[in-house]
């Protein structure tokens, strides 16, 4: 390997926040396998747009926790030995 130092020091961040749409999107793709017992067809696309919004709120919430406790899990003296 010629750069192992690039390679160890990059970091990828790979869990950025998806669009409700495309959260919908997903939950239709698996949802569309299963029967959904129900009365109306409009009832499982506002199943399937409840569970988007719901991990859109998870990943709202986990956001603002972090922003919260972040700095927490941190001290100074930590931070200042890792750079």
């Amino acid at each position: 390997m010629k750069f192992p130092g690039l390679i160890s020091g990059c970091t990828i961040d790979w869990f950025q926040r998806w669009p409700k749409d495309a959260l919908a999107a997903v939950a239709d793709h698996f949802l569309s396998r299963f029967d959904v017992d129900c009365a109306a067809a409009e009832v499982k696309s506002q199943l399937v747009q409840c569970m988007g919004t719901i991990h859109d709120d998870i990943a709202q919430s986990c956001s603002a926790y972090f922003q919260k406790y972040c700095p927490l899990l941190q001290p100074p003296e930590l931070r200042r030995t890792i750079r």
